[in-house]
């Protein structure tokens, strides 16, 4: 059942995986903080947005504005929040307030045409949502909360919750492009040093200017990039709505060094043919980057750097931005200090492809507690462990040194023919395809082969696609078995807050059929 394990031992003080189901000991706010304000003092380090800045000596003044607003709304110890967060310095304070007072919260993208209000988890009593400038055109002065943060207190009556979360727990929605979302439960203290682990393999430090125009409510921009980047005293550049003309504004005043990105951002500015100097490497997660993207990305960004996670795990692996060993296009670098990987085979030996070593389960010393569903309740799905080890539900392959490659999930698969296709594979063929820029498969109903591929493409800018064509193209590329029964060429796709394509609301588009039930599935965030 385990033919393939690794376990990262770069560095001799990698905490130790603590026995299965036994988290092992977090790290303090207060700890973070202090080494954060040592580290920017030297560099006059600064969270900024454009609009705003801050600089890290400022924060503790401004915390005491906080407290006053707090108690003002009578939000006491022992209330649990929801914080709607925007990429902007306010939200960065918002967040980095609340947890330095230990309050527990629900961390949650703002209201929005790609994110819509969503109603109050019922154990929370509390809604902050921080103000956009961008947006709703907000007249900002940090040391007046009131101009940043709308207040909202719970109309209903408030669900009991486990007196052990009412305080330090941060839950963070699961994705939902698939599945209705849950809330996976971190302490502050595992969230923080989930975070701290992810430090030295993205080669992170004071001297740094790191861009964030990833959502800091998702766990790539909170754990992989905020915190981390927070934690070592950095500058931070915040990036609201991230677009390439945004961006490119925020490039030139911000003139960062790493920078945190999403593929389909990332692509965006593979067709600039300046590289500007200042940067070392970005950081990339989420779906596939295509191999001839990421030579364009090392050529624009100088390195790009590889990261694999979940909502659950925060990082779990990534490549070394300084090291040039082994397929860095299509491999995650091994797993973070003190992460155990194993492979698990498939109990019937044909249920995976041949390229194929097994399902990537993980056991994470700083890893999430557990789901919660909206009311504040264990959840009743499938146990998110098993002896202690947590199933992604990815399938992947280890190469020499430990290196993994993740090939895509395991709810993106169909049997064919006796066959399995992975669906990731279908899309990588597809994108290879002359004019196609992206593509993406769904299931449809059954018939004599098997369920229905139906592939989604969307052609490359100034150019134009025939379905028939891209079908043929397909035959070269794919066996017979995997080859999809139906092509669609569409503008675009929908995208979800943190950047990855929504799947769900094209299932229900094209395939009439409503999601899976959220037991069934989990979602891969970074």
């Amino acid at each position: 059942m385990v033919p393939l394990s690794t376990r990262s031992e770069q560095r001799e003080s990698a905490p130790k995986p603590p026995a299965p189901g036994v988290p092992a000991a977090g790290v303090a706010f207060g700890e973070v903080f202090s080494r954060a304000l040592s580290a920017a003092s030297e560099h006059q380090s600064l969270l900024t947005d454009g609009r705003l800045s801050l600089s890290y000596s400022e924060l503790s003044g401004h915390f005491t504005h906080l407290d006053a607003f707090f108690a003002s709304h009578h939000i006491v110890p022992g209330s649990i929040l929801v914080l709607e967060c925007v990429n902007s310095v306010p939200g960065a304070l918002s967040l980095l307030y609340v947890m330095s007072r230990g309050f527990s919260l629900v961390l949650l993208p703002p209201p929005g045409k790609a994110a819509p209000s969503v109603p109050l988890p019922r154990f929370c009593h509390h809604r902050l949502t921080v103000q956009s400038q961008l947006v709703d055109g907000a007249d900002i002065v940090l040391n007046r909360p009131e101009t940043f943060l709308q207040y909202t207190r719970s109309e209903e009556p408030v669900l009991p919750l486990d007196p052990a979360h009412a305080t330090g727990k941060i839950f963070l929605r699961t994705s939902g492009s698939i599945g209705t979302p849950k809330l996976a439960m971190y302490t502050h203290g595992q969230l923080l040093a989930n975070a701290l682990n992810a430090v030295e393999r993205l080669h992170l430090s004071e001297a740094d200017h790191i861009s964030l125009p990833v959502p800091l409510c998702h766990m790539f921009g909170l754990g992989a990039g905020f915190l981390p980047g927070f934690s070592v005293g950095a500058s931070l550049g915040f990036v609201e709505g991230a677009n390439i003309l945004r961006y490119l504004e925020h490039e030139r005043y911000f003139r960062p060094t790493v920078a945190f990105m999403t593929p389909a951002l990332c692509s965006m500015f593979l067709r600039q043919q300046s590289a500007p100097e200042h940067y070392r490497h970005v950081v990339l997660a989420g779906d596939k980057l295509k191999p001839e993207s990421f030579d364009a990305a090392e050529a624009r960004f100088r390195r790009a750097v590889l990261l694999y996670g979940t909502t659950e795990m925060g990082v779990i692996a990534a490549s070394d931005a300084e090291s040039h060993e082994g397929p860095r296009s299509v491999t995650v670098g091994p797993p973070l200090p003190g992460i155990e990987l194993k492979l698990e085979q498939p109990s019937d030996a044909g249920a995976a492809p041949e390229v194929v070593a097994g399902a990537i389960v993980c056991r994470h010393p700083h890893g999430f507690e557990g789901y919660v569903d909206n009311d504040g309740g264990p959840w009743t799905g499938e146990p998110p462990f098993h002896e202690g080890w947590y199933r992604t539900r990815d399938w992947g392959r280890l190469h020499a040194g430990g290196l993994l490659e993740v090939l895509g999930r395991q709810d993106h698969s169909v049997n064919r023919d006796g066959r399995l296709v992975l669906l990731a594979e279908v899309e990588r063929a597809l994108e290879g395809i002359t004019d196609v820029a992206q593509a993406i498969t769904l299931l449809g109903a059954e018939n004599l082969r098997g369920r229905h591929i139906l592939a989604l493409c969307t052609p490359r800018e100034g150019r134009s696609l025939d379905s028939a064509q891209v079908r043929a193209a397909c035959a070269s590329l794919l066996p017979p078995y995997a080859t999809p029964d139906e092509v669609r060429i569409l503008p675009s796709f929908p995208l979800l807050p943190n950047g990855k394509i929504d799947r769900r609301t094209l299932m229900v588009q094209f395939t009439g059929t409503p999601p899976p039930p959220a037991s069934e599935k989990k979602e891969n965030q970074t």
